[in-house]
């Protein structure tokens, strides 16, 4: 690592530059959610429902959901992801694709279920963490559910900030993002994905209740 690098601050990727991770890499974390995933679907938000997908990619997750009945509305803030995603979307599919930043304005739109897989993981700081969670809770109705799905730190000493991949939490610090506007409601570490040695690694799925009441922020 250089003086520059160094220096630099630690912070997750802009818009523009996950435009360029799609233009130039293969995604090769894309692939169709763990069965973990579609469990916890089915025991607290079981189909028919609307679902805002936050971070939706290349849209692989969001037409999972609408296969299993669920009318989506998927968002990202990489322009280039989400014309991908739309490319990739069957005309008749339940998916509605939008531009968009939840941590920015705009975005009234509230839903009862909203859910993030491996989003929170790319904020490197608490600071991010943080705004990402007030982020959910403006587009989380009262009462309503949030799924999470990011990796996971076993122990204090596997966590790790990163920038370029995900930033491994522990609980505690998971909690401390969450806890102002969200109750967790169930938790479970299982593998992000099923390709060995590219996605295959702890992840915590959680179901978070959001507040009625802000508790801190």
């Amino acid at each position: 690592m250089d003086d520059a690098q160094a220096m630099s601050p630690v912070r997750s990727l802009t818009a523009r530059e996950w435009d360029h991770t799609y233009a130039s890499l293969p995604a090769h974390w894309d692939e169709e959610p763990h069965p973990v995933l579609g469990e916890l679907l089915a025991a607290y938000a079981p189909p028919p429902q609307r679902v805002l997908e936050v971070g939706c990619g290349l849209g692989t997750t969001a037409r999972w959901l609408a296969d299993q009945a669920y009318t989506v509305t998927a968002c990202d803030f990489s322009a280039r992801a989400v014309a991908e995603a739309r490319r990739r979307t069957a005309p008749k599919t339940a998916v509605r694709y939008e531009v968009a930043d939840i941590t920015g304005p705009g975005r009234p739109d509230v839903f009862p279920v909203v859910l993030d897989r491996g989003v929170l993981h790319t904020c490197p700081t608490d600071r991010e963490r943080r705004a990402f969670a007030a982020g959910m809770a403006r587009v989380c109705g009262p009462g309503g559910l949030w799924l999470h799905v990011g990796a996971a730190a076993l122990a204090p000493e596997s966590a790790l900030d990163q920038t370029n991949g995900p930033s491994w939490t522990t609980e505690e610090t998971f909690l401390r993002a969450v806890s102002p506007w969200f109750t967790v409601v169930h938790q479970r570490i299982a593998d992000f994905g099923r390709r060995a040695g590219i996605t295959d690694w702890p992840a915590r799925y959680a179901v978070l209740r959001r507040q009625s009441v802000v508790t801190d922020e």
